[in-house]
């Protein structure tokens, strides 16, 4: 199994993304399908995904 690994630019973004999405603020339909795929093949990134969604759903 090959370990990948993401630029500090292409995390920075992610990064970025997830926290608009915790927050509640818009995020793409490019930006969801995006995540998605960095999650699948990342574990931290669907550990902080994960995150953001339960934050998100205690927003409400």
């Amino acid at each position: 199994m090959a370990v990948r690994s993401l630029t500090t630019v292409t995390l920075n973004r992610v990064k970025e993304i997830i926290d608009r999405l915790a927050t509640g603020e818009a995020v793409s339909l490019e930006e969801r399908i995006k995540l998605q795929k960095y999650a699948i093949h990342i574990p931290f990134i669907a550990v902080m995904l994960s995150k953001a969604i339960r934050n998100r759903s205690e927003l409400k």
